[in-house]
């Protein structure tokens, strides 16, 4: 511990968490190695092949129930559930809570819309089932998911540790079902979810190290002892 004490650095890399330092690094070389490969690119074989899959395995009366998450999950509902987070934690008078809530969501939204998509310019999946425009590569639908509700359950399981895997399991259940549904839409390829969920975790671990750094009495008391 003196030694933490001595070196910020290290001490910085104890708030982040070695394991998400060194996967942020891997996903990040991944994006930026593999991810070109992606670029502008529309028949790409196992993209094709699981979407097909997909359409096998999964009955068509299920459709709407997909549409429906798919719906749900999409930047105008997720952005009235972002203020409604804000404004409880404002309530509650959690104002660090509050500006790293802000920071995670509109900060995604800027990296992957205005920063990676344009890199990338990768077109979408021919005929999906509902309306969308844009570029799909890394999907913004899956990254924000990661952001929103992996942060939310990080709080909730700081405040109410007893429930902690239950609120991980939802959340983990939540944020599959809207990479799925993506897919089985016909929204995003499934290496457009995979890049999504990769760049969603590097932001969230950016979020949750500026949260814990802001509120060390709270969220850091395992994490540094």
């Amino acid at each position: 511990m003196k030694l933490l004490a001595q070196s910020p650095y290290l001490r910085w890399l104890k708030l982040v968490g070695v394991i998400p330092f060194l996967l942020c690094l891997v996903i990040i070389g991944l994006l930026f190695t593999v991810g070109p490969q992606f670029a502008d690119a529309r028949e790409i074989p196992f993209d094709i092949a699981f979407l097909d899959f997909l359409h096998q395995v999964i009955p068509d009366a299920l459709a709407p129930f997909w549409k429906l998450v798919y719906q749900v999950t999409g930047a105008e509902l997720t952005a009235g559930m972002v203020v409604i987070s804000l404004g409880i934690f404002i309530w509650k008078r959690y104002w660090s809570e509050a500006k790293y809530l802000a920071f995670a969501t509109l900060g995604i939204l800027l990296v992957v819309d205005q920063g990676l998509k344009p890199i990338f310019n990768r077109r979408r999946p021919l005929e999906s089932l509902v309306e969308v425009d844009g570029r799909s590569f890394p999907s913004g639908h899956a990254a924000g998911g990661v952001v929103f509700y992996y942060y939310l359950a990080y709080v909730l399981t700081t405040r109410y540790p007893h429930y902690r895997w239950q609120i991980y399991l939802g959340t983990t259940l939540w944020v599959g079902f809207i990479g799925l549904s993506s897919m089985y839409c016909r929204v995003h390829w499934l290496s457009d979810i995979v890049a999504g969920y990769g760049v969603g975790f590097v932001w969230l671990t950016v979020t949750l190290f500026l949260l814990r750094r802001s509120e060390p009495n709270i969220y850091c008391q395992r994490r540094l002892g």
